[in-house]
């Protein structure tokens, strides 16, 4: 047989079986689910006069339609549920009205200085000599340093600085003197 021809008979056998399903006589008696008849609250037999009352002729969706399932119960067979539960609200605060702490009391920085050594010419005053970095000073006591730092004494083999912003002294261990 010719494809074309076997084509044109498929062609018109579906169109053929189309036309027979959307303008057939309607079924009298059409089965419906128990669950739907419960759920529209109809009785078997008012189903059966409603159907044999429906005109032959109506479209092949109006003879479906009863099959349609409720759209709610469609939601719940496959409906999302959510295990999440929202925690307690806080709990407020109390309130405790402290009084502020006092500020922290100023301190002088670690001294940046290292003792280096020291040399006592035959009657002379002490000369000290410190470092800071590669820098080397040599001071004795009275001098200032960078105008932050004053050697004040020594005494016990300490070198006591004071810190002039807030005139605080310091100790600087010396060795064992000049």
């Amino acid at each position: 047989m010719n494809v074309a021809l076997r084509t044109k008979l498929l062609i018109g056998a579906a169109a053929a079986i189309g036309v027979y399903v959307l303008f057939a006589p309607g079924e009298t008696d059409t089965v419906v689910p128990v669950k739907a008849q419960a759920r529209r609250g109809e009785a078997p037999a008012a189903r059966a006069t409603a159907n044999a009352a429906r005109p032959s002729h109506s479209g092949a969706f109006a003879q479906l339609a009863h099959r349609v399932a409720d759209s709610a119960a469609a939601d719940a067979l496959f409906g999302t549920h959510s295990w999440y539960q929202p925690p307690p609200p806080p709990a407020p605060l109390p309130k405790v009205e402290a009084a502020p702490a006092p500020p922290p009391v100023p301190q002088a920085p670690p001294l940046p200085f290292t003792f280096m050594g020291s040399y006592a010419p035959n009657g002379g005053a002490a000369v000290f000599f410190l470092t800071q970095g590669d820098r080397v000073y040599d001071v004795h006591v009275g001098d200032t340093l960078e105008n932050i730092y004053k050697v004040a004494a020594f005494s016990n083999n300490q070198l006591v600085l004071t810190y002039m912003p807030l005139n605080i002294q310091q100790s600087l261990p010396a060795g064992s003197g000049p």
